[in-house]
């Protein structure tokens, strides 16, 4: 079930998730303590892109924040539990439109709750009712089995035995391209 409203010219989106204490919902610019304290760990951001920052400060947040709210070519929602944002769902366009790339992350302390699947969960729901993608990919680090294991559950399937080298921190990794059509709903 998605929601939206308008306050001070900021358009809002709230998303239910199969757990009742987990949403998903528009970053606010209340969230830039949370969201530095659950992104400043390097055991979150060894899984993610180059560019997220490391060390995450309160900077970082309100830079983060501000890009969520305004951005038009991309949804980026905090993943609440609890009523605090522990961690980031989104998706932006490729240049192979209508393809869509989705990443997310949920802090370390939140870990092994089923957060990220219920959070998934929803936000692909979102997507496929919107009908602005028809597919979606995502690329995942070697060796992060958590988060292959939640694509799985999402209905994503990994593509070719082949993995794809990226660079991070000047070190050679090799990533996995995950993918899943929109067109009809994947079995949970």
């Amino acid at each position: 079930m998605a929601s939206t409203s308008e306050n001070s010219g900021v358009s809002s989106m709230h998303l239910a998730t199969e757990n009742p204490r987990c949403e998903l919902r528009t970053w606010r610019p209340s969230d830039r303590y949370s969201l530095c304290a659950q992104a400043n760990n390097p055991r979150v951001w060894r899984w993610l892109a180059e560019d997220f920052p490391k060390p995450y400060t309160l900077a970082a947040a309100d830079a983060w924040i501000a890009h969520a709210q305004d951005s038009e070519s991309e949804l980026q929602l905090a993943v609440v539990f609890g009523g605090a944002a522990i961690g980031n769902i989104g998706v932006r366009a490729t240049g192979d439109a209508p393809r869509g790339h989705i990443g997310y992350w949920i802090g370390e302390a939140f870990w092994g709750l089923g957060l990220a699947t219920a959070a998934g969960r929803a936000f692909v729901e979102h997507l496929r009712a919107e009908a602005r993608f028809d597919c979606l990919e995502t690329l995942v680090y070697a060796g992060n089995t958590a988060s292959e294991r939640v694509l799985e559950k999402l209905g994503f399937i990994a593509e070719g035995p082949c993995p794809q080298v990226l660079y991070k921190d000047g070190r050679r990794l090799e990533a996995r391209r995950f993918s899943r059509s929109l067109r009809v709903p994947a079995a949970r």
